[in-house]
């Protein structure tokens, strides 16, 4: 019978980590996460279960799964997985991992597969994930060797997983967020284009950069003349979880509303259409800086839109990269965050603290 993995990977920090995560020391509202949590490979492991194996990520878009057997797939926080669509038209998601030898049931990318079938040694499955030949075995194959699958779901076009099987289905967890995108016609606009930068960078490091915006008029001076950075918002809004900010626009501006939500999602609204950003790990050192484009029909000046979001993201890049390094390099510590981004930052410290068993008190939350 398929079954859903519920076991999170269990590691063991080193003692310096477990001396870290266990000092009393206190860390004051405004100040930054210590340089380690950027680059220590025992935190990417205490963190990758709570934060990326139990909570629902964004990994594709329903127009990538229009047919039967259409799947895409994804290596989420080093775990590989694929999304296909059935022949009933609902999503299924699994381990991309056949349980006889860890050979996969597809290769990496997109396409369609009219079967599962493992590219290894030939074992079949059914739609459903449950094992209907062993090829050539030489005996009856052994129980309990269904694929594993997991939560998947779709949001407005936009399909996310969850791993854990205890964690609530997608439109639950979303909580109030959708509230926040209901005037934005996200069904009517068109996929435009995709980038993919390979930033060499702590997931959390690019995390930091979007959740203020204190460094826009030295770091993007050309989106600070598009609209007023100065007047930047983060607006909180009760839930720990997300965050919308707002620039108040100048003539004809390109940029004003940008949304957060955790872990690594967010999305950018320009006239005629948006983008989805997200940041996904590739093990403790780098991440995949993904930009995705959506517009209207009738959309103006889109490719001078695209463009113009392209630079941003290259300086946001280049800015991550070199705080990375300088993280790495042993001489910094911890920082401060400005005023205007302290309150959601706080809420944010805060979360990060609890996966790694920090109590909460330690940030001064209240």
């Amino acid at each position: 019978m398929t079954s859903l993995h519920s076991r999170p990977v269990t590691v063991r920090p080193r003692p310096e980590l477990q001396a870290l995560i266990t000092s009393d020391r206190t860390l004051d509202p405004g100040d930054t996460l210590p340089a380690k949590w950027y680059n220590d490979p025992g935190i990417w492991q205490r963190e990758r279960w709570p934060i990326f194996g139990s909570n629902w990520v964004h990994v594709a878009y329903d127009h990538q799964l229009r047919n039967t057997g259409d799947y895409v797939t994804e290596n989420l926080a080093g775990w590989p997985i694929f999304i296909r669509r059935r022949d009933d038209g609902t999503l299924s998601a699994f381990y991309n991992l056949c349980p006889h030898r860890a050979g996969p049931l597809v290769f990496e990318g997109e396409g369609c597969s009219k079967n599962l079938v493992c590219k290894y040694h030939g074992w079949a499955f059914n739609a459903e994930g449950k094992l209907l030949s062993a090829r050539d075995f030489g005996a009856e194959a052994p129980d309990d060797m269904d694929l594993t699958a997991i939560q998947v779901a779709s949001w407005r076009g936009m399909v996310f997983v969850c791993l854990n099987p205890a964690i609530a289905p997608l439109h639950e967890w979303l909580g109030q967020f959708p509230n926040e995108v209901d005037g934005v016609p996200l069904e009517s606009y068109r996929f435009h284009s995709k980038s993919v930068r390979h930033v060499a960078c702590n997931w959390k490091t690019y995390g930091d950069n979007f959740l203020e915006g204190y460094h826009l008029p030295t770091t993007h001076p050309a989106m600070s003349r598009d609209a007023d950075a100065l007047n930047y918002q983060v607006v909180y809004k009760g839930d720990p979880r997300w965050n919308i900010h707002t620039m108040p626009p100048r003539d004809e501006s390109t940029f004003g509303v940008f949304g957060y939500f955790w872990p690594t999602f967010a999305f950018d609204v320009f006239p005629g259409g948006f983008a989805v950003e997200r940041w996904l790990p590739r093990g403790h050192t780098h991440s995949d800086l993904i930009f995705e484009y959506f517009f209207a029909d009738d959309a103006h000046g889109v490719e001078d839109i695209v463009k113009f979001s392209e630079e941003v993201a290259d300086e946001d890049a280049r800015m991550c990269e070199h705080v990375q390094r300088n993280l790495d390099a042993g001489i910094y510590d911890t920082g401060d965050i400005d005023a205007a981004a302290a309150e959601y930052v706080k809420h944010h410290n805060a979360k990060l603290g609890g996966v790694l068993s920090v109590p909460v008190a330690r940030f001064n939350q209240t």
